[in-house]
């Protein structure tokens, strides 16, 4: 093979893969998230803590809309319970809306066990799709876990 059949190569090997990177880059947490929900969701931290599991949902509030306090906050179980959060965590760049809002919910391996729905501002977000228990801490940028 000569030196320029082995460039083509390199090349595009180096299109694929930067394309690959970008398109992991730039995907959102959930496709079509629930436009009452007023928020989208940037990523999920996940902390084992022995059979117990930290799960911090950040969420970015969309522009143009106002996170709303009066409404009730809560994690769906695939089993039906309601969580509430052990923590919330507002953020804003000017000091006036919070632009910015990260939750922080204690679950145990039943509660994990399956889909999560977070319920905030009256619409509903896919934190989680899968039914398997998680085995290591992790930070998710997809609901696929």
């Amino acid at each position: 093979m000569k030196i320029s059949g082995i460039r083509i190569i390199l090349g595009l090997v180096l299109v694929l893969t930067s394309a690959f990177a970008l398109w992991a880059w730039f995907r959102p947490y959930e496709w079509s998230p629930d436009p009452a929900a007023l928020c989208k969701v940037q990523g999920v931290n996940l902390t084992i803590d022995h059979s117990f599991f930290w799960v911090e949902p950040h969420l970015k509030v969309n522009s143009g809309a106002t996170h709303d306090l009066a409404k009730p906050v809560f994690l769906m179980t695939s089993q039906g319970r309601k969580l509430e959060p052990a923590d919330t965590t507002f953020a804003s760049s000017d000091g006036n809306d919070s632009r910015e809002i990260w939750l922080k919910f204690w679950l145990d391996s039943n509660d994990i066990a399956g889909p999560l729905e977070l319920h905030i501002n009256g619409g509903k977000l896919l934190l989680k799709t899968q039914s398997e228990i998680p085995t290591k801490s992790n930070f998710h940028t997809s609901n696929r876990w």
